[in-house]
C-alpha cells in the first residue's frame, strides 16, 4: 500500500524541515525535489503602502534554512483528508494545503489562526491573536466557519466548541482547540466537501492531525509569557487605550513513549491564560489533557483510542468543560482491502454570565456523537473504490436568561444518517478521474444526495491542472430554528425562525500547479467560484425588543461567493525561503446586490524566515494586508484596511533548549472596527525543552 512504502522511504532519510511536507536529508541520491501547496491572483487596485511593503520584502527576502553540506530531498506528504484514501501531497487529485509541524515551529504561531494566515483563501484578519477571543470572523473563501460553512476536524473527526476556543454562541465552531504543540500537521482541503464529509463542508475542511505515540521514549515542555495593549478606534480617527495591564501565558509538558513494539503511549497538559480585550481585564483560564494510546493487536489489526478534557473559566461570567472520548480500529486482511471503524462522543457544559448580565445567563450543554465505518477496496495500480456510512447526532439542552427577565429554552436532538461511495481512477499515468456521491438522512430536512467530480492532469512533469465541481448540503442550525424567544447578542436581540430552508450550494475550483528552477519554486494559481441558495442571513425587522434592534434569521434567495488565490514558495538557497499568497474575493447577495460582510477583496500575506544553522539561530516575519470589508449587510459600515507585521525570532541555547521572541503587530497598526476594543502591539518570551 502507499502508506507502507512511505513507511519504508522515511526509514532511510532523517527529517530537517519542510514548507508543506517533510525535507529530509538523503545522502545517495542527488537530485532535489521541493514540494508545496500555494495558491494567489493578480493584484490589481491594491493600495500603495502593500506595494511599497512587498518589494522591499522581496529583495530582502529573509527566509528559512535548508541545512548545508549534504544533500536535500524533499519527501511527499501523504495525505488522506481530500479524497479519504492516502495520496501525496503532489499526486492528490484535490488541491489541498498541508502546514508541517517543522512550518509551525518556524513561524512560532501561538494558535490555528497564527498557523492558517498564510493559506490563500482563508481569512483570519481581525482576529486578535490572544487566548480567550474570539475566532468568529474567520472566512474560507468568503464564508465563516462559525456558522457552519467549512467543516472542522481533529483527527478526522468533526469538533465543536465555543468560548474556551473561540468561537461565537452556543454552536459556533472555535478553530483554537489544540495547543499547537501537540499539532502533527494541518491539511486544508479547498471546494464543495459534502460529497465525502456532508453538511458543513461547503468551502472547504481544516483537519487537524495531532501528534501520535512516539517510537521511543521522548518529553517536552514549555512556558511562554507576554503582554498586549488594548485599544478603542474611535469615530473620528482617534484612539484611547484600555484601562490595566494584559498579560498572557502558556505552560505545557507532553511525554510519550512505546509499553511494547506493539503498543504505545502519549500524555500531554496544557494550561493558558491570558486577560480580555473588553475595557477592563477579564482573565481567561483553560487546562486541557489530551492522552492518547495505540496498540498492534495482530499485523493486520491497529486499535487507537484518546481522551481530551479541557476546563475553561473566564472571571464572573463564563465557565465551560468539556470531554471528547474516540475509539477506532483498523483492519488490513491484505494489501489490497482495508475496514476502518471508529466512533466518537463529545460533551460542553458551560455557564456563561450572571443572573442580571446584559447579555443573558445562559446555561446547558452542547453534546455530539458520531459512528462511521469505511471500506477501501484497492482494486488495481489505477483504481481505488470507497465506500462506507456514518451516524451523527447533535444535540442541546439550553436555557437563557435574558436581562429582561424572558427566558429562551432549546432542547432538541438533531440526526443524520449518510452513506458515501467514491471511485477513482487513473489513466494512461496523467489523468485522474475521481467521482463521489454522498446520501444524507436528515431527522429534520429529509433526504440529499450530494455528488462531486475531480480531475487531476499532469500536464508535464513540472505543470499539474486540478478542477472540482461538487453539490454541497447545510442545514440551518439549531441556534437559527429552534430558540422560543429572543436573546441577546451584543447590541441587538436575535430571533430564531423554524420555516427556514437547508441551503444548498454548487461549487466549482480549478487550479494549474507550476514548478521552476529544478523545483525549488512551487506556484499555484487558482479560481473558485460558490453558488449558494437559500443562504441563512440575520435581517433587521425594524422593530425593537427590550428596547434594542430585533433581528431575525432568513433565507436569501441567491448569493456568491468567487475569486481567484495565488500562492508562491520558493528555496533560493540553503538559507532561504519565502511564500507569498494574494486572494481576490467578490461576494453578493443577489437580493440586494450587496456584498457580504467581513470579507475583504484583497489580501497578501508575505512570510519570510531566515536561519544561520551554525549560531542555532532563526528569524521569521508574516507581512499581512487585508482590505477594506463591510461589517453590514446594507454596506453602510466598514472596517479600513490595514496592514500587519510579525517578527519571531529564535535561538537554540542547546540541542535540546530553544528560546524564542516574539512581536506581534511591531507597528502598532490601526486594524479594528470604529467603536470596538482591539488588541494592539504585542511581545511574547517563550522557552521550550526536549527530553
Amino acid at each position: 500500500m502507499r502508506s507502507n512504502m512511505k513507511k519504508k522511504r522515511d526509514s532511510q532519510t532523517k527529517t530537517i524541515c519542510g514548507k508543506g511536507e517533510c525535507i529530509a536529508v538523503m545522502t545517495k541520491e542527488k537530485r532535489v525535489y521541493f514540494k508545496d501547496v500555494f495558491g494567489m491572483d493578480t493584484v490589481t487596485q491594491l493600495s500603495k503602502r502593500v506595494l511599497r511593503i512587498i518589494p522591499v520584502f522581496l529583495c530582502t527576502l529573509p527566509m528559512s534554512v535548508v541545512w548545508a553540506d549534504e544533500t536535500v530531498f524533499v519527501l511527499e506528504d501523504i495525505v488522506v483528508t481530500a479524497t479519504r484514501t492516502p495520496h501525496t501531497l503532489r499526486d492528490v487529485p484535490v488541491e489541498t494545503v498541508v502546514i508541517s509541524k517543522e512550518d509551525i515551529e518556524r513561524m512560532n504561531s501561538q494558535n490555528i489562526m497564527d498557523i492558517l494566515n498564510d493559506v490563500p483563501g482563508f481569512h483570519t484578519a481581525y482576529h486578535d491573536d490572544i487566548f480567550g477571543t474570539y475566532t468568529w470572523e474567520a472566512k474560507m473563501r468568503g464564508m465563516d466557519f462559525n456558522s457552519g460553512y467549512g467543516l472542522f476536524l481533529i483527527d478526522g473527526q468533526r469538533a465543536m466548541g465555543c468560548g474556551q476556543s473561540g468561537g461565537m454562541g452556543e454552536y459556533g465552531v472555535g478553530l483554537n482547540q489544540i495547543p499547537v504543540n501537540m499539532i502533527e500537521r494541518v491539511e486544508v482541503v479547498k471546494g464543495p466537501g459534502s460529497a465525502l464529509y456532508g453538511s458543513d463542508a461547503m468551502a472547504g475542511v481544516i483537519n487537524i492531525i495531532t501528534k501520535k505515540a512516539p517510537d521511543k521514549g521522548e518529553g517536552w515542555a514549555g512556558v511562554s509569557y507576554g503582554s498586549y495593549d488594548v485599544k478603542r478606534s474611535n469615530g473620528d480617527g482617534s484612539e484611547e487605550e484600555a484601562s490595566g495591564d494584559r498579560n498572557m501565558s502558556q505552560v505545557y509538558v507532553g511525554y510519550g513513549d512505546r509499553i511494547s513494539d506493539r503498543m504505545g503511549y502519549l500524555l500531554h497538559y496544557n494550561y493558558e491564560g491570558a486577560d480580555d480585550i473588553s475595557e477592563d481585564p477579564l482573565k481567561s483560564d483553560r487546562h486541557s489533557f489530551m492522552g492518547k494510546w495505540d496498540a498492534q493487536l495482530a499485523d493486520s489489526l491497529d486499535l487507537y483510542t484518546k481522551l481530551e478534557l479541557s476546563g475553561y473559566q473566564k472571571v464572573d461570567s463564563r465557565k465551560e468543560d468539556s470531554y471528547r472520548i474516540s475509539l477506532g480500529a483498523d483492519w488490513q486482511p491484505d494489501e489490497q482491502h482495508t475496514i476502518a471503524i471508529k466512533g466518537y462522543t463529545y460533551k460542553w457544559d458551560f455557564v456563561h454570565g450572571y443572573p442580571g448580565y446584559s447579555y443573558g445567563y445562559k446555561n446547558g450543554y452542547v453534546g455530539y456523537d458520531q459512528g462511521e465505518i469505511q471500506y477501501t477496496w484497492f482494486a488495481s495500480k489505477s483504481n481505488t473504490l470507497t465506500g462506507g456510512g456514518e451516524i451523527q447526532e447533535q444535540g442541546i439542552d439550553y436555557t437563557i436568561e435574558n436581562a429582561d427577565g424572558s427566558i429562551v429554552t432549546v432542547d432538541e436532538d438533531v440526526r443524520t444518517a449518510s452513506l458515501y461511495l467514491q471511485d477513482e481512477i487513473v489513466l494512461f499515468e496523467k489523468f485522474t478521474l475521481i467521482g463521489g456521491a454522498r446520501f444524507d438522512d436528515h431527522s429534520v430536512f429529509g433526504s440529499e444526495i450530494n455528488p462531486k467530480f475531480s480531475t487531476m492532469v499532469r500536464l508535464r512533469d513540472t505543470t499539474t491542472l486540478r478542477a472540482s465541481v461538487g453539490r454541497s448540503f447545510k442545514s440551518p442550525t439549531i441556534r437559527q430554528l429552534y430558540y422560543d424567544v429572543p436573546y441577546r447578542h451584543g447590541g441587538w436581540y436575535a430571533q430564531s425562525n423554524p420555516d427556514l430552508e437547508p441551503e444548498t450550494a454548487i461549487g466549482y475550483t480549478v487550479s494549474i500547479e507550476q514548478f521552476l528552477r529544478e523545483e525549488s519554486i512551487r506556484m499555484n494559481l487558482g479560481y473558485f467560484r460558490n453558488n449558494v441558495d437559500n443562504m441563512v442571513i440575520s435581517v433587521d425587522t425594524g422593530e425593537l425588543y427590550d428596547g434594542l434592534p430585533l433581528m431575525r434569521y432568513q433565507n436569501v434567495e441567491k448569493a456568491w461567493t468567487q475569486g481567484v488565490e495565488f500562492m508562491c514558495h520558493t528555496c533560493l538557497s540553503d538559507r532561504l525561503s519565502a511564500s507569498l499568497s494574494y486572494t481576490y474575493t467578490d461576494t453578493e447577495d443577489e437580493e440586494t446586490g450587496k456584498e457580504l460582510t467581513y470579507v475583504p477583496t484583497h489580501s497578501v500575506s508575505l512570510s519570510p524566515t531566515y536561519a544561520w544553522e551554525e549560531y542555532g539561530l532563526g528569524m521569521s516575519a508574516t507581512i499581512s494586508y487585508n482590505g477594506e470589508q463591510y461589517t453590514d449587510s446594507g454596506n453602510t459600515e466598514h472596517i479600513d484596511a490595514a496592514t500587519v507585521m510579525d517578527v519571531k525570532i529564535y535561538k537554540h541555547l542547546s540541542e535540546n533548549a530553544k528560546l524564542s521572541l516574539k512581536a506581534d503587530d511591531v507597528f502598532d497598526s490601526d486594524e479594528g472596527r470604529e467603536g470596538t476594543y482591539h488588541a494592539g502591539r504585542a511581545f511574547s518570551i517563550k522557552l521550550e525543552f526536549a527530553y
